[in-house]
């Protein structure tokens, strides 16, 4: 495959899964294959591998042909199925260090209303 921009790691990837839906069969489709997408990562991430998430829908190959589109034709996908992404799936070349939990961004978590931080509860 050719370039899909923000996806340029792909091309070394032993592994590409390209994730459809079919909106005919489902009105929550994007949702559906979402969640098909992160439990493909999950399944990666259990059997020792890494995987990348590359958003298709809603994103532009270029100025003019949307990634969803130029991803259809590459790959022969037929018409009436979507794309919403494409995961990268290999060994790590490097593993990071978690975040310190001073780095964490505590004050986005809510809890029970928003405006109630999770940071201020006492624990």
């Amino acid at each position: 495959m050719a370039r899909v921009h923000g996806a340029e790691f792909l091309k070394d990837s032993p592994l590409g899964i390209v994730v459809c839906a079919d909106p005919e069969k489902s009105d929550v489709w994007v949702e559906d294959s979402s969640i098909a997408s992160i439990f493909i990562q999950l399944a990666s991430e259990s059997i020792g591998l890494r995987s990348c998430w590359i958003q298709i829908r809603e994103r532009m190959h270029n100025e003019t042909v949307k990634s969803e589109e130029y991803v259809s034709e590459v790959l022969g996908i037929p018409s009436g199925l979507r794309v919403i992404s494409i995961l990268s799936v290999g060994y790590p070349d490097e593993t990071k260090p978690p975040h310190r939990k001073e780095e964490l961004q505590h004050e986005k978590v809510h809890l029970n209303r928003y405006g109630k931080y999770y940071a201020t509860i006492p624990t």
